[in-house]
Order: structure tokens, then C-alpha cells, then sequence
């Protein structure tokens, strides 16, 4: 399943950059969206980094998916990124799993500038490799991303003024 992702911000490509290599900010969206658990390990330098997320969530999913799946799932998401570009871009190489799970989302990041401002964007195939459910579970998962990019967003917004 494709998923596609868009956010704008009201700050240069460098300043959501920093922002979205800020332990402490992550740790913040983990808190914000649930998480029971998480681990943030950010490694980064003048040509890019490596982010790492690890969080335990409620599985807020239907009853038929939450039988499959638990009450908690574990998220582990993993973004590679780059250097930036003169004007502050930058992308990232993103994969996304359910830990213990056949699910699995891989795809980009991006930062571009826009405006005075920046456009944020995950892009990426979902994939549940269960014969038959695989489709519905998607469609639950991608919400549950969709959600949590939101408060990201909404965290960022703020972290940014």
C-alpha cells in the first residue's frame, strides 16, 4: 500500500532539521503519542545521521486486527539521511517495522524548502505480509502512522516558534 505523508512548518529546512535531530524532541513525540516505551538513539554530523526510534505503543487498531497483533505493538523506525543541499534539503532513507511482526514500511523522508518555510514529507509502501488481513491490517497501520505524523507535526510547530 502506498503512503504518502505531507506537513509544512513555518521555519528553514535547517531549523525542522535540527529539530528532527533533537533527542529530546523525539523522546517528546514518543511521550505525546502513547508510547509506553521508547528508546531514541540519534547520531548525526555534518553529512547526515542515522535515527532510530524504538517505542512500544497501544495498539489502537480493531478488535479482529488487535486478536493478531496484541495490545502492544513495538515500532522500530530507522531513518538514514543525507546531507543537505545548499538551501538546507535533505532526505532520508526510511524503514519502518512491527517488531515480531510480517509488517513493514519502507520509504523516504524529506525536508524541502518552500516558500520561507519547509515541506515535510513521508513517503513509502506499507506492507503486511498475512494472506488475506494483510490489506485491512495496512489500512489500520497506516492510519496509526498517519496519527502519530500529526502530533509530530502539531509538537513541532510548536518546538519551532
Amino acid at each position: 500500500m502506498k503512503f504518502i505523508e505531507q506537513h509544512q512548518y513555518d521555519a528553514p529546512p535547517a531549523a525542522v532539521w535540527s529539530m528532527l535531530s533533537d533527542r529530546g524532541f523525539r523522546e517528546e513525540v514518543c511521550r505525546a503519542t502513547g508510547a509506553r516505551q521508547w528508546d531514541v538513539d540519534v547520531s548525526t554530523d555534518e553529512g547526515g545521521g542515522t535515527i532510530r526510534v524504538r517505542r512500544v505503543i497501544p495498539a489502537r487498531v480493531s478488535d479482529a486486527v488487535k486478536r493478531f497483533v496484541g495490545e502492544t505493538v513495538t515500532i522500530v523506525q530507522t531513518e538514514q539521511w543525507g546531507p543537505a543541499t545548499p538551501d538546507g534539503a535533505r532526505t532520508a532513507d526510511l524503514h519502518l517495522e512491527v517488531e515480531g511482526q510480517p509488517a513493514a514500511m519502507t520509504g523516504a523522508h524529506s525536508l524541502a524548502a518552500q516558500g520561507g518555510g519547509t515541506a515535510f514529507e513521508v513517503a513509502g509502501d506499507l506492507k503486511v505480509s498475512i494472506p488475506l488481513l494483510g490489506g485491512k491490517i495496512e489500512k489500520e497501520i497506516a492510519k496509526a502512522v498517519s496519527a502519530g505524523l500529526a502530533e509530530e507535526h502539531k509538537l513541532g510547530v510548536r518546538y519551532l516558534s
